[in-house]
Formats: C-alpha cells, sequence, structure tokens
C-alpha cells in the first residue's frame, strides 16, 4: 500500500510472515496425502520424483514417505488376512480335473494348497487354489493369480518349482505344479542355530514329509529321486555356497526371462535331502523392454521387510533387489543371526532403511574372506555396488566352490571415504 499525503492505493494483499513454516508444513501434510493417495490407488510413485518436484522438503520426503509406504503396504496385508479369515475351514474337493485330491497341504498368503495325485500317471503333485469366489475385489487377485502360475509355467529350470496347468474348479482358480518333498530353509537355519551336532538334511525332510502321504520309491519319479544326503555344521562353508549358487542360477534364469521373484527369504527355499533347492512362491513381477517392473502395485504388497531391499521402499524395483533378497537370505544362513532383529515393525523398517549389518565376520570369524566378500557385495546398501546380474553371483559362488579366485573384490578404506564423503556433499547441499 502507497501513501502519498491523504491519499492511499492498493497495492496487493498482504503476505502473512512464514518465520514458523507453517506454509512448509502444510504443504508437507498435502505431498503425504497426495503420496499415500496414490499409493492405495494402486500406482508406485517414484519418492524421488517426489524430491524433485519438491526440493524446499526433499529430507522430510526421504525420512517420512517410506514410512508411509510401509504404513499402507501393513494396511494391504490387514485386508488379506481378513479374506483370509473368511476362507472356509473345509474344501470338499474330490479332484481338480485329472489330478485326484488327497489330502490340504497347507495354507498362505495367497491361496491354500493340496497333495494331489495324477490318476493316470500316479504322479503326486501340489495343487494351489485361491479360495476366494464372492470377494468385493477379487478381478486384481485373480489377473495376479493367473498372471503367477504363467509366469512361472514359463520357466524351465531345475530349481524352480514347475507348474504344469492351470484351471478353474466351481467357480474357485488354481494351478497344478511339482510336489517338492522338502524342508524350508529356514528349518535348516533353526537347526544350526539351535544345535552344534550335524544337521541332516534326510532328517528334517521326513520330519516334515506330510502324514499320510507316500514317499515315492526311489527311481520311480527320476526327476525327484534323491541321489545322496546334505549334512550341513555350522561351519560348512561350501555346503552353504552350493545352496546359494542353485538359488542364484534359478534367479538368472527367470530375470532372463523377464520375472523377478520379489520375496526371496529362507522359508521359500525348499531344500530336499539330497541338497537340491527349490525357489517357490513367487511374488511375480515383470520387466519390459526397458528394464522397468510391469504391474508394481502388486510387487508393493509381496516380499518380508527383512529381506527386502532399500531401494523398494522408494520405489525402486529391478533384478538387484532379488540379489540383495538373495544376499541377506545367505547372510542369515552362514551367521546363524536373525538379520535386523527388531521389537517391532516401525523399528525393522528404520533399520532396514538406515542401518548397514555387520560383516558376517564379525559373527562368525572363521568364515572365508571370498565367500564373506560375495555376501557383502550382494547386500551392499546402494544397488550400482551389487552384482549387476545373478549370474555374476552364481559364477562367483561357483568359483569359490572349486577354490578359485572370484572376480568381486571389496572396497579400499579410500574408496570408502571418498563415497562418504560425497554422500555427506549431497545431504548439505540438499539441505
Amino acid at each position: 500500500m502507497n501513501a502519498s499525503g491523504d491519499d492511499f492505493e492498493l497495492d496487493g494483499l498482504p503476505v502473512p510472515d512464514d518465520s514458523t513454516g507453517l506454509q512448509s508444513r502444510d504443504s508437507l501434510e498435502l505431498l503425504l496425502s497426495q503420496f499415500a493417495d496414490e499409493v492405495r490407488a494402486g500406482s508406485m510413485p517414484s519418492i524421488e520424483d517426489y524430491v524433485a518436484r519438491n526440493p524446499h522438503c526433499a529430507g522430510e520426503i526421504r525420512e517420512l514417505f517410506p514410512l508411509v509406504f510401509s504404513l499402507e503396504q501393513w494396511k494391504s496385508n490387514k485386508e488379506v488376512e481378513c479374506l483370509r479369515n473368511n476362507v472356509p475351514d473345509d474344501f470338499s474337493v474330490e479332484a481338480f480335473g485329472d489330478y485326484k485330491v488327497v489330502r490340504e497341504l497347507g495354507r498362505g498368503g495367497m491361496g491354500v494348497v493340496f497333495y494331489a495325485v495324477h490318476t493316470k500317471s500316479h504322479r503326486p503333485v501340489a495343487v494351489k487354489l485361491l479360495p476366494w469366489r464372492y470377494a468385493a475385489d477379487m478381478t486384481r487377485w485373480k489377473e495376479r493369480f493367473h498372471r503367477e502360475a504363467a509366469t512361472i509355467a514359463a520357466l524351465r529350470h531345475k530349481n524352480i518349482v514347475q507348474v504344469y496347468s492351470f484351471g478353474r474348479h466351481e467357480g474357485y482358480y488354481y494351478y497344478v505344479m511339482q510336489f517338492v518333498d522338502g524342508v524350508g530353509l529356514d528349518r535348516i537355519i533353526n537347526r544350526l542355530r539351535t544345535s552344534s551336532r550335524p544337521c541332516d538334511a534326510s532328517v528334517l525332510v521326513a520330519q516334515n514329509h506330510p502324514e499320510g502321504i507316500p514317499v515315492p520309491k526311489p527311481g520311480e519319479f527320476p526327476d525327484e529321486a534323491a541321489q545322496g544326503v546334505l549334512v550341513l555344521m555350522r561351519d560348512s562353508w561350501r555346503g552353504f555356497a552350493r545352496l546359494g549358487e542353485q538359488v542364484a542360477s534359478a534367479l538368472a534364469h527367470a530375470h532372463q526371462h523377464d520375472a523377478l521373484h520379489n520375496d526371496i527369504k529362507p522359508s521359500n527355499l525348499l531344500v530336499k535331502q539330497n541338497g537340491q533347492v527349490i525357489v517357490t512362491d513367487f511374488g511375480i513381477g515383470r520387466l519390459n523392454a526397458d528394464g522397468e517392473e510391469l504391474d508394481q502395485h502388486d510387487n508393493a504388497q509381496v516380499g518380508t521387510l527383512r529381506y527386502t531391499a532399500p531401494e523398494r521402499l522408494h520405489g525402486q524395483i529391478d533384478a538387484r533387489c532379488d540379489i540383495y533378497a538373495l544376499g541377506i537370505t545367505m547372510y542369515e544362513l552362514v551367521t546363524q543371526v536373525t538379520p535386523f532383529e527388531s521389537i517391532n515393525r516401525a523399528e525393522l523398517l528404520n533399520r532396514v532403511i538406515h542401518e548397514e549389518l555387520p560383516p558376517p565376520s564379525k559373527i562368525m570369524p572363521q568364515i572365508p574372506y571370498p565367500l564373506e566378500t560375495i555376501i557383502l557385495k550382494a547386500i551392499a546398501r546402494e544397488p550400482d555396488d551389487r552384482y549387476a546380474t545373478a549370474i555374476e553371483m552364481a559364477d562367483d559362488l561357483r568359483r569359490f566352490i572349486n577354490g578359485q579366485r572370484i572376480h568381486a573384490t571389496r572396497k579400499s578404506l579410500l574408496q570408502k571415504a571418498i563415497k562418504w564423503y560425497q554422500a555427506i556433499r549431497s545431504k548439505s547441499r540438499r539441505i
């Protein structure tokens, strides 16, 4: 407002003092609300895109948005849990096409699994059933279930569970897959953790074998027959590497066919008594020709936080996330210590995002330097510091098993100092 004697001229509306930062706070709240709406709508918004558009609150975005993402993921998981609670206690199903149902094996996050037998060949199989017909939003679940079956069926690898067929029975969708008479790697890790005695895989498999289901006779199904028995000790370094190499080879095959697993963790790796690992329970994600992931909103709801690559919580998902998850799994296998152990989800989320695990040698000083180097490269916090492909990781594991020099190296103290200095400078510029 200009004054000249008694004459006043309106020059514009007054601008309130923002010394308290109220405008920035309101802006951040709006951004948080917008981000949460996008996640709930099924998209996978990039946190770094929000940072680029709103540099004035970059620090708060990087700090708070992963928490919002985790909360929305938790809410979605609760919805799935509610759906699971509505699954009938008993399915009176006698057959799925040519497969006669023997009994229910178990229930997971997205299905009920039955043990069945092919009526002509008598081959044992597992049948996974999507157990909802009339849920309000079943279209997306049916599409995801069908995509999971189709994607795995296209993969032909000795360490990936085989899918034989997909069908529909009385309104229920199902697919038929290989029956794996094995035990989860988590059971083996727990056995190593709690006992210093040798861990005999055949004993654990026998204990895990479903009651009332016949064990195939040797040679009855050649591809299923066990040859030899896996026995591990707490320091079976080459034995651990053999397990990891099989998973890395399976992931390499999947990635070459543009499929991500998205949920690598010990319980999804079944170990047969002869030591063969079968990768199961793909949290399906596919890549397009440009390497960008399709159907990311589904992948936002899968994966276990402890094995989740930090960048996934910022919306960056590619094959290196699977490599990280395998690295964390191998870390747990060789140390027999739960990674990022936390008392609650919020603490776990904070540790996954901000902390680095201590080198395995701090827990198991006897671990060979090359094996530790492989694991540390796989779990590097920066994706560019990890193995670029699962093929490279599998190759290094084979080299270690055969007593050859591995390709992976560790950063020198000078390189670490330079990277630390660059990170500090980058952070100061953002502030």
